[in-house]
């Protein structure tokens, strides 16, 4: 960690960062600035810390100084029970902004929820079977019903475990369950499948799974750049992934 004091403006830029007051082009190049300086990274998590550690200091302070006045009252009269109310509103703002702090999505979870969206599924009529299961799940897919196809599915891939259409289609339910896990080697492996018709996309998804799990530096090893359809949002992706 930079042990050196740092100047006015950095600190400042930092704490607006920190505190979400940042506007969001500055934010955005602000980020493209952390990606590349691990002094940087460092000192905005420092000053997170710190900010949590003042904002929850600052409610024990409160609270002491509630519990210290509400014992001195002799009667619960209405100037006793106004302060009660300004302190316990003191609280609530300050247990929001700790609980703010503790619970903002990462980096990773943002971008994948702004550039994430599921695959819409394949028309029944024109699907790669003519197996009625397969049939049924992507009914179920398409409705939403995530888990019935998810199981119908991994049923049909359990017979025919090189079908890259029940691998590709498994994956794209567990991603949508939130399951990355599942959903990085069935996408892995269709997307190393040079004669599969899912490759392309399955490569996204799992650029997307990477991230979604925080996988951050395989997400930013995949030669993914300069794909025609998806390249640009991947180069976006990463020029924002720390």
């Amino acid at each position: 960690m930079n042990q050196n004091p740092i100047d006015r403006t950095r600190f400042e830029a930092i704490e607006a960062y920190v505190l979400g007051s940042m506007p969001m082009d500055e934010r955005s190049a602000f980020e493209s600035e952390m990606t590349k300086d691990s002094a940087l990274r460092a000192e905005v998590e420092l000053q997170r810390e710190n900010t949590l550690a003042v904002e929850l200091g600052a409610m024990e302070r409160t609270l002491k100084a509630m519990r210290a006045e509400h014992a001195g009252l002799a009667e619960p009269g209405s100037a006793g029970w106004t302060n009660y109310l300004k302190y316990a509103a003191a609280i609530a703002i300050v247990l929001s902004a700790a609980l703010w702090m503790l619970t903002r999505p990462s980096a990773s979870e943002r971008l994948f929820a702004e550039h994430y969206t599921a695959d819409p599924g394949l028309p029944v009529p024109m699907s790669a079977t003519d197996d009625p299961a397969f049939h049924d799940a992507m009914v179920a897919f398409k409705l939403g019903d995530l888990a019935e196809a998810r199981v119908k599915w991994s049923t049909l891939l359990q017979a025919e475990p090189t079908n890259d259409t029940l691998r590709y289609y498994i994956a794209s339910a567990a991603l949508a369950m939130d399951d990355a896990a599942a959903a990085i080697p069935l996408f892995a492996s269709v997307a190393a499948d040079p004669t599969s018709g899912f490759r392309t996309k399955a490569q996204w998804y799992l650029f997307l799974a990477y991230v979604n799990a925080g996988d951050i530096a395989k997400a930013k090893g995949m030669p993914f750049d300069d794909e025609p359809t998806y390249g640009e949002r991947v180069r976006e992706i990463k020029s924002e992934l720390r």
